[in-house]
């Protein structure tokens, strides 16, 4: 019997994001998260519009777990300082707005999220790709086991 290209499909797609994943620095990693934080986003509004309850719930939660779970913790707010703390403070008013936006079934709270995440990703990309990123301390990875670059302007 054939193998369900379907399931090949996304066997295949887990394959690459897991590798993406495991060659990616701190600062690809960061913009991963706004990708996958950006999609979880769109897929919550689209779905609040056409009063799709439980899909609404499910990408609204998955936005706010890369928050919480991804976004949160990655930031060292000893050595980032100001711009540390500050991205703590706009992550956590972006959770309550897209709290508020759930409970009161209004999208304009997730477009407000959509740009400011939008926003941060356009400045993550930029320094990702400056001059800065590539001045970064080296830091050992004891779970990979393999040197990579640290920002001390907010990564852990």
């Amino acid at each position: 019997m054939p193998a369900n290209p379907f399931l090949a499909s996304r066997a295949y797609a887990a394959t690459g994001l897991e590798t993406a994943i495991a060659d990616a620095s701190p600062e690809q990693l960061i913009l991963m998260l706004h990708d996958g934080l950006l999609a979880s986003l769109h897929r919550g509004r689209l779905a609040m519009v056409e009063a799709r309850i439980a899909e609404k719930g499910e990408a609204i939660s998955r936005a706010l777990a890369i928050l919480t779970e991804g976004l949160m913790p990655a930031l060292d707010l000893e050595r980032g300082g100001e711009i540390a703390a500050n991205l703590a403070s706009l992550y956590e008013y972006m959770i309550t707005r897209l709290m508020l936006g759930n409970l009161q079934n209004d999208a304009s709270h997730l477009d407000e999220v959509i740009r400011l995440v939008q926003e941060l990703r356009g400045a993550w990309q930029q320094l990702s790709a400056g001059p800065v990123a590539r001045a970064l301390p080296v830091a050992n990875d004891p779970v990979a086991g393999r040197a990579h670059g640290s920002l001390s302007l907010g990564l852990a």
